[in-house]
């Protein structure tokens, strides 16, 4: 059995629409990573991933094997010391006591590159840092071969067994730090040199573009201690002991404070504690990779267009919204399992990709609108058109409908000894003006032309468009047809010299009838099936022996408002009918 033509149709514009709206998703993705390479996502990007920190919060397990405690130079430690630059005494005094207490690793962020104004407090700083069995210092600036002049420079350094990491930072455009590299010019990188004497094991790697900070949480993850209180044995040793201590400037005033993905101004100690935490746990957090960057970009960019190849604006907005959702869902569980993909790419793709699928989908409806506009437009008057593509909204069509109904026959009767005596032309010129007056009237009522049929046409009230009043109508244009219409046409020929004694037969039936297209993939006609359509052509032909011009069933009788003027005609028998009819006669309108 072969597919209806509608089918095939159907079929092909799905087809071209698909192919359109898939392009539309490729150039989408293209054009958002053009802009990624080209480096205008790269604030949008880094600010989901900050997003993405602030909503996993706190994780006291990302802090590794070995504690970590800050040490911190703050308010209270500079108000109770008093003196500024802090004496060396001083530092000195907090690493004994932090090696006292049996701290694991001692990393001391302060720089002592040049000697201090007191001898002896330097040589108390020596002391102290020859008996710490693993201990860091800190440095900003070192010469080509990554030596530094801290405590008095490399040989230095070697006697008393101390290393020496690099605590310079990376900021991004937005002066965020995000990322931090395992070694700057030359010295490998305060954070690792940490772990390192931690584990016992290298914790350096290849750098790329830095390693993410994987923030423990914002700032006060780690428990923090004044400097002053741990010099001055305030501090109980069982909450150092075995920890790495971060000990630095805490204190706002000392300046040494950054932005992170988790707080507008973390102090530094705290920042390194993340960093030492990171390295411990091999770096756990990285970029998924390009693959999946483009996949989740590809998918994105088709959520839309593949919803709308079938789907209307309302639908193709809310798949939108969802893919947005699962896009968001997606990355923060890829973040949780330590992977960092694109957000920012994807989400532009599927920007577009939504852009682009409804304005592509609008074309198409308007396009199919407009097709649809032209086939109505062959059946119902101009001014109904609009009425019923309102009604059946985005889903139009003309047909395959059961409906309730009244169906109208008309014929013109002496046509034919009228054209036998007239020319070709001129026959058909008065026969198409009939017609014309005809289907004027059918307008007129909100009727829908089924088709002309010889001298005559064939119409229905009631659809495509439903009309409580299908049977007022459909008597209302028979009234105009039979009365003013016809007097009109005779009047005109008459006004050319010709002579006519024309008149109109009009049948009417109402009920059930099957309304549709029927026809081939070449030609196609909407009509009217079912017994109303076969009474309302038996009635028409029946005017010829009844003085009424308009002949209607009960059916129709019993469905009008108004029932003045109306004949009781009674049962009458139809020829090629078993049983009979009840009719009644109507006189055309004035």
């Amino acid at each position: 059995m072969s597919r209806a033509p509608g089918g095939r149709r159907a079929r092909a514009a799905l087809r071209s629409r698909t192919a359109v709206l898939v392009a539309a998703a490729v150039l989408s993705a293209a054009l958002a990573f053009t802009a990624d390479l080209l480096g205008g996502l790269a604030s949008a990007e880094r600010t989901t991933v900050d997003a993405r920190f602030q909503l996993r919060g706190e994780d006291r397990d990302r802090i590794g094997p070995v504690p970590i405690a800050v040490v911190g130079m703050d308010t209270k430690s500079l108000g109770e010391i008093d003196e500024y630059p802090l004496p060396r005494r001083w530092h000195a005094r907090v690493i004994d006591r932090l090696v006292a207490a049996g701290a694991r690793v001692v990393a001391y962020d302060v720089q002592f590159t040049e000697p201090s104004p007191s001898a002896r407090d330097d040589e108390a700083l020596l002391d102290a840092v020859d008996a710490a069995p693993r201990i860091v210092l800190a440095a900003t600036e070192t010469d080509r071969d990554g030596a530094t002049a801290v405590l008095g420079g490399p040989s230095m350094q070697r006697d008393l067994g101390v290393r020496v990491g690099h605590t310079g930072v990376d900021r991004d455009d937005d002066g965020v730090v995000r990322r931090f590299r395992t070694a700057r010019d030359g010295l490998v990188a305060f954070p690792v040199v940490a772990a390192e004497l931690a584990t016992g094991r290298r914790a350096t790697a290849a750098d790329g573009s830095g390693r993410w900070v994987d923030l423990v949480g914002p700032s006060g993850s780690f428990p923090r201690y004044s400097l002053v209180d741990v010099a001055k044995g305030r501090v109980p040793a069982a909450r150092l002991r075995g920890r790495i201590v971060v000990v630095g400037a805490t204190a706002p005033s000392l300046g040494d404070i950054h932005a992170t993905a988790t707080d507008a101004a973390m102090p530094g100690p705290e920042l390194l504690a993340n960093a030492i935490a990171t390295t411990l746990r091999g770096d756990p957090i990285r970029d998924a990779g390009g693959a999946w960057n483009v996949l989740l970009t590809l998918l994105a960019a088709l959520a839309a267009p593949l919803v709308a190849r079938r789907r209307g604006p309302v639908s193709t907005v809310l798949a939108a919204a969802a893919a947005a959702l699962l896009l968001g869902v997606v990355a923060y569980g890829a973040f949780l399992a330590d992977r960092v993909v694109d957000v920012a790419t994807p989400a532009l793709a599927l920007g577009l990709g939504t852009l682009t699928a409804l304005a592509i989908s609008t074309a198409f409806e308007a396009a199919g609108r407009q097709r649809t506009r032209e086939v109505f437009a062959r059946f119902v008057a101009a001014d109904v058109v609009d009425d019923v593509l309102a009604e059946t909204g985005r889903d139009v069509r003309l047909g395959g409908m059961r409906t309730d109904a009244s169906v109208l026959f008309c014929d013109l009767r002496g046509s034919t000894a009228l054209l036998e005596r007239l020319d070709p032309e001129e026959g058909i010129a008065v026969l198409n003006r009939f017609l014309a007056a005809m289907s004027d009237a059918v307008d007129h009522h909100g009727g829908t032309m089924v088709g002309f049929r010889g001298d005559g046409l064939m119409a229905v009230f009631g659809a495509p468009l439903a009309q409580e009043d299908h049977a007022d109508r459909a008597l209302a244009a028979a009234r105009e047809m039979t009365g003013p219409a016809l007097r009109g046409v005779l009047a005109e020929l008459a006004a050319d010299g010709l002579e006519t004694d024309l008149r109109m037969g009009v049948g009417i039936a109402s009920g059930l009838v099957m309304v549709g297209n029927v026809g081939s993939q070449r030609r196609m006609e909407y009509t009217a099936i079912g017994d109303p359509a076969n009474v309302a052509a038996r009635l028409e032909g029946m005017t010829k022996d009844h003085p009424h011009p308009i002949l209607l069933s009960d059916a129709t009788q019993a469905r009008l408002a108004r029932r003045d003027g109306l004949t009781s005609l009674g049962a009458l028998a139809v020829r090629g009918r078993s049983g009979t009819i009840v009719a009644w006669g109507a006189d055309p309108g004035p």
